[in-house]
């Protein structure tokens, strides 16, 4: 929930930011001389996203028996899906917390697969309905590219990172027989899944930032107004030509033609 206040705050200001008003104050702010006051903000270090295609085996049904040679899968889900280390989900023994390391932010995911498919059972001469599931755990890494030239944190340990699923789905099932590589005590046919997984990593910190201020005054103010003086109250006209009158001159603009100021 703090995450998304934060989102929402930087959306205002980039909102304000792109006010015609504030831009061209910005600009005859900038090209005046402007000094570097630096400041200790949150701010986000580097950010990215990647998509994965995971491919996974299975080699029996829930009971345990071996998947049939024609088997059928009909549906596949990907369900108890956790980030190791973010939130409420611990990290099992051996496995490592969600960290930056080099140009990447490496975590480790774990889910459940479920595949269901028609089989002909020889026992009672009929299709039938079987399943197979087991759970998978894969460690990933996401690219991320510094933002602004990254932060400078006076704690460099003192980080944030915040990783989220854009998608996961199981996206492919079909019988194969068994690959090379798994021993030959496997049963001969297994279940191919392919698990579509995309990411986006976002690293934060408190850095020191940077904030330009004027050397001199670079905003026009208005002219002092002395106590009791009042402003009058106008808006800009849009019109080039035009004819007036007064309550003093009545009909003034009702000559053809109208005559001008």
């Amino acid at each position: 929930m703090e995450y998304m206040d934060d989102m929402e705050f930087i959306t205002k200001v980039k909102e304000a930011w792109t006010n015609p008003e504030i831009q061209a104050l910005a600009r005859r702010c900038f090209h005046k001389k402007f000094n570097c006051t630096p400041v200790i903000m949150e701010k986000v270090c580097a950010s990215g996203r990647k998509c994965f295609h995971d491919i996974h085996y299975l080699f029996e049904t829930e009971a345990g028996c071996p998947i049939p040679a024609d088997a059928c899968p009909i549906n596949c889900v990907v369900s108890n899906f956790a980030i190791c280390g973010i939130g409420e989900e611990l990290c099992p023994c051996g496995v490592n917390c969600p960290r930056r390391i080099g140009e990447c932010i490496v975590f480790t995911v774990k889910y459940k697969v479920r595949v269901w498919f028609e089989y002909f059972d020889s026992t009672c001469n009929c299709l039938e309905v079987g399943m197979a599931s087991e759970c998978f755990t894969r460690e990933l890494a996401v690219p991320v590219e510094d933002i602004d030239g990254g932060c400078v944190l006076c704690n460099p340990e003192a980080v944030d990172l915040c990783i989220r699923r854009i998608n996961l789905d199981c996206i492919r099932a079909v019988v194969v027989p068994r690959p090379e590589g798994f021993p030959r005590n496997f049963s001969p046919f297994a279940i191919e899944l392919t698990v579509e997984k995309e990411f986006f990593a976002l690293e934060s910190g408190r850095s020191i930032i940077c904030i330009p201020t004027c050397a001199k005054e670079c905003i026009d103010l208005p002219y002092p107004i002395s106590p009791g003086e009042c402003i009058p109250f106008e808006r800009e006209s849009k019109c080039n030509d035009f004819c007036q009158e007064t309550d003093l001159e009545p009909g003034r603009c009702a000559q053809c033609p109208p005559p001008q100021p």
